[in-house]
């Protein structure tokens, strides 16, 4: 049985979560933009979860998330992101697309923290994924811890579509089984370019300009992808 302190836990985060993807106003957007530029400076200058910069220029496409988890035995984890694509052909980035995240999960377990996970897309089984309203990380898409090191290209399992790289913040202790769905933030699009767009809209038929808020989040992208791109 769950406590009342568990379930109030759970209440809390589940009404941050919902409060902000109803209530986001523009300049909030543009921080999650913000946010997401400094979730990759972050991980990609500590050196122990720097993201290998040849899987970075390999990427077909990348989505960056600041996750929120809580629980008292029925846990929960919801949280926001931007995700972009590379076009195949000139390498260049697309503008970005908002998707949001929800999982539950049951299991021993206790705590609560932020999660920043990076999701590199390495083939064309992700990229399709990506074209969904909704879609299940390792269902509809297979997905492996992100190596690190100079070898990293050689320890991805063939087929893989999704590398994840995430990094916590706080104190959580448990062992669960977990399913991870990520959605196409339409609201946040809409309010953000001022037009109905889904992620297929902005990712893949480029039916918007690059926004200057977002220029600075692709100038990392490329700080960070090796010199020799030409995969």
């Amino acid at each position: 049985m769950i406590n009342k302190f568990g379930w109030t836990v759970i209440s809390v985060i589940t009404f941050l979560i919902a409060a902000e993807g109803h209530t986001a106003s523009r300049r909030q957007l543009v921080n999650r933009i913000n946010d997401a530029n400094q979730y990759i400076e972050d991980m990609m200058e500590a050196p122990d979860t720097a993201i290998p910069q040849e899987l970075m220029s390999k990427c077909r496409g990348i989505i960056i998330l600041r996750q929120y988890k809580a629980g008292f035995i029925l846990g929960i984890k919801g949280g926001f992101g931007v995700a972009l694509a590379r076009d195949e052909n000139t390498h260049e980035w697309s503008a970005p697309s908002f998707v949001k995240s929800g999982e539950g999960s049951f299991g021993v377990q206790i705590g609560g923290q932020a999660i920043d996970s990076i999701l590199l897309i390495m083939n064309r089984e992700g990229m399709e994924m990506l074209m969904k309203t909704n879609f299940k990380i390792g269902v509809d898409a297979s997905a492996a811890a992100g190596p690190l090191g100079r070898d990293a290209a050689v320890k991805i399992g063939p087929g893989t579509a999704i590398l994840v790289y995430s990094r916590a913040k706080g104190l959580y202790a448990g062992a669960t089984f977990e399913g991870g769905m990520l959605l196409s933030d339409d609201d946040a699009n809409e309010k953000f370019y001022g037009k109905r767009l889904s992620s297929k809209d902005i990712l893949f038929d480029r039916k918007v300009q690059i926004p200057a808020e977002a220029g600075k989040l692709i100038e990392t992208l490329k700080k960070y992808q090796a010199s020799d791109n030409s995969d």
